[in-house]
């Protein structure tokens, strides 16, 4: 058996399949150049996408069509330096003419042609195909050229790197001065509890971030996830964070340096700002004293307690009373949280999550069977309703009049144009000369309250 036909040692990169005209041909990229760059093929896009170490997607193939491919020159040349082969370039190339042979001087008419890793031959002939009548010669090139590898020492493949470690330096303190006091994020080169660097700043020193360095994250949540807590680029990197303050985004010093790409310490450090304090006391809880701490954070708090409560309530009761989103609409929870800013179009975006995620996801079909069918023109809110009176839960009319009033806002300021009904609308909530996000951290509050209630209908431990 010989993998690729024959055992003269030469592998194809780009194979050129046919299927005896009962399927259309295509091209094919070596496998194992595939599994060498981990290349992930966007087949909608016809591309090859490389994912570098800070999650950076890289173009370095496209499929132009049935016949055509390219591919960018780096990675072939470092998958050549460690495979330790030529890549060839063959062509073939005919041209018709008018021309009489006679016309071309002799020493034009074939040339043989070899200098370092190129060859070709040239020649001019008659043309006396019948298919080409009309034409009085042709001509041929026909060679190959052999692109070499990268030293292995300069291929950026492991182990070796092109270059060493990077790292930022970052806002810890003021001088006398009240100047920013910067220091680098290198983990090697801070104080720890072990007795390292006794003279520089502490790997535990907190860094101050506005919280509209997160915004780059919440704008992709395929990639990037926000948690309680904690930040991670899928399966690459993770960061830990203190997102439960009320103001900024804190982060330890040396986890800067230990856990994020240079590219992404550069993206954090334009967010920089001089430290204001503290951490949260549910950083402090959790970092210093070891203890478990619910975050304080409402859209955290929701969230937690939002999770808590769908998996207790299929347990006792075998479905769910908020529908899982589907994938295409998972993002709304996902991304769901106070408003990084002041601005119109973000608190819009996050009054149409929450209502996703609490109106829009009611299970209408299992309140019916609960309830022994519906009444007429009854909604998943009033069908909610009825059954929260049955069961005489104490909060129900608070709970009932929270999300009515959510879904008016979302009816009358998101899903249509803003008017009189979005002004009484808002009016019961206080928008209106408060800031937005404070707006919005309420009505999570509310969500929160929400969730409690309903969790009163689950048997206590």
């Amino acid at each position: 058996y010989h993998r690729f036909g024959n055992d003269s040692g030469i592998e194809p990169l780009i194979i050129y399949r046919t299927y005896h005209g009962i399927r259309d041909s295509h091209l094919e990229l070596s496998e194992e150049y595939r599994h060498f760059h981990n290349l992930y093929h966007d087949t909608a896009n016809q591309k090859f996408i490389k994912i570098a170490d800070d999650g950076t997607e890289v173009v370095v193939g496209r499929l132009l069509d049935s016949t055509r491919m390219e591919l960018r020159l780096r990675e072939v040349r470092q998958f050549l330096a460690i495979k330790e082969m030529h890549l060839a370039v063959f062509f073939d190339i005919v041209r018709f003419s008018q021309i009489e042979p006679e016309e071309i001087g002799p020493e034009e008419n074939h040339v043989d042609f070899r200098d370092g890793l190129v060859c070709y031959s040239f020649h001019i002939s008659p043309c006396d195909f019948a298919l080409r009548r009309g034409y009085r010669s042709f001509s041929r090139l026909l060679g190959k050229k052999l692109i070499p590898p990268l030293p292995k020492d300069q291929s950026g493949m492991w182990p070796y790197q092109e270059r060493a470690e990077e790292y930022e330096e970052f806002i810890i303190g003021v001088d006398e001065n009240g100047a920013p006091v910067t220091y680098t994020c290198n983990p090697g080169l801070l104080a720890n509890y072990f007795g390292a660097n006794p003279e520089a700043p502490h790997y535990l020193t907190p860094v101050f971030f506005r919280r509209e360095v997160l915004a780059k994250y919440y704008a992709n949540p395929q990639k990037y996830s926000v948690e309680d807590g904690y930040l991670r680029c899928g399966g690459l990197w993770g960061l830990r964070m203190d997102n439960d303050h009320p103001d900024y985004i804190i982060v330890f010093l040396g986890d800067l340096g230990r856990d994020i790409p240079h590219s992404e310490q550069l993206y954090w450090r334009s967010f920089n700002i001089l430290p204001d304090g503290g951490v949260s006391e549910v950083c402090f809880r959790r970092a210093f004293l070891g203890q478990f701490a619910d975050p304080n954070s409402p859209d955290l708090r929701f969230k937690h307690m939002f999770e808590c409560f769908q998996q207790r309530w299929q347990e006792f009761f075998g479905w769910q009373l908020f529908l899982p989103l589907a994938d295409e609409d998972l993002h709304f929870y996902t991304t769901l949280r106070i408003p990084l800013t002041n601005g119109q179009a973000e608190f819009d975006s996050q009054v149409l999550a929450l209502t996703k995620v609490l109106v829009d996801s009611i299970n209408e079909k299992q309140l019916a069977v609960e309830l022994g069918g519906t009444e007429v023109s009854e909604r998943g809110i009033s069908k909610l309703e009825r059954y929260l009176e049955h069961h005489q839960l104490p909060e129900r009319m608070n709970c009932i009049a929270f999300l009515r009033d959510l879904q008016d806002l979302r009816s009358s300021g998101v899903a249509h144009r803003k008017g009189k009904k979005y002004d009484r609308v808002s009016a019961r909530f206080g928008i209106g000369g408060r800031d937005l996000r404070d707006v919005f951290e309420d009505i999570l509050s509310q969500a929160v309250d929400l969730v409690a209630a309903l969790s009163k209908l689950l048997p206590t431990d």
